[in-house]
């Protein structure tokens, strides 16, 4: 296999990757949660898959660029990370929070993502491997060859079934839901459901779409909640209304009712 044909094979290989990764990662909560709207970053959801199909060819062709395997598994897990960072960001307003986000994904988490890059590098590798050692055979093995790109792929999708939120997740999504929806039929504040009575502006607020985002950092939220159990995850979950008004809910496992207030 000369240059140019690894090249263009890594780069399709990547591409392959990618995009089942990125289908069943962004894909598979919609599925869970019929109905939900939830939030995705600004360039929306058929556009953050194809961002990352994009980002799996760029990181095939990168790993596939030099003859030796090394200098590729570095370069390419380097730029997975720089590219996963820069897509972090987008969309974020500067500020204290934006700078923060930028220390913790620079110095905090990149040198960690570089590693996570490595498995996929390394699988390009190894089928443009696979398929250059076949080819060398007149009588090489068709199956063979379908089946070391198959098997990739499948693994890249069952890779993005990690993206699946958790069951407790999932419940604190569906509830917020079903709160915004009935205290958007309240006319009266003593109509409000009782969690959301303590939401400052919500039935002049609450009017028109609406995304939900659910963030693992309840802290974020300024609300009183209970104590969580040891090694309970909490979950925070931020409705964000396109007429800008906001507010947010806080889930303690064990406990029925959130704590809800704006932010």
């Amino acid at each position: 296999m000369n240059d140019a044909s690894r090249r263009i094979f890594g780069l399709v290989i990547g591409l392959l990757i990618g995009l089942a990764y990125g289908l069943v990662a962004n894909l598979i909560n919609p599925f869970y949660l019929p109905g939900i709207p939830l939030y995705y970053p600004t360039v929306g959801v058929t556009a953050t898959i194809v961002l990352e199909a994009l980002a799996g060819g760029v990181i095939g062709l990168l790993a596939a660029w030099p003859e030796d395997v090394l200098p590729g598994l570095i370069i390419s897990s380097l730029v997975g990370a720089l590219l996963t960072t820069l897509f972090s960001l987008y969309g974020r307003s500067g500020g204290t929070d934006y700078f923060l986000s930028l220390f913790v994904l620079l110095v905090m988490t990149f040198l960690p993502r570089t590693f996570l890059f490595l498995p996929m590098a390394a699988a390009v590798r190894w089928i443009l491997s696979v398929w250059s050692n076949e080819l060398q055979s007149l009588s090489f093995s068709i199956p063979k060859l379908a089946l070391s790109v198959v098997g990739i792929i499948v693994l890249a999708g069952l890779l993005g079934t990690l993206s699946l939120y958790p069951a407790f997740a999932r419940q604190a999504l569906t509830q917020t839901h079903a709160l915004v929806q009935a205290g958007m039929q309240a006319r009266a504040p003593d109509d409000l459901p009782a969690v959301l009575k303590d939401v400052d502006g919500f039935l002049q607020g609450a009017r028109g779409a609406y995304t939900l985002d659910l963030s693992d950092n309840p802290d974020l939220l300024p609300v009183q909640r209970p104590i969580a159990a040891e090694g309970g995850q909490e979950y925070a979950v931020f409705v964000r209304f396109e007429n800008g008004f906001r507010f947010g809910c806080a889930f303690t496992p064990t406990y029925d009712d959130p704590a809800c207030g704006e932010y």
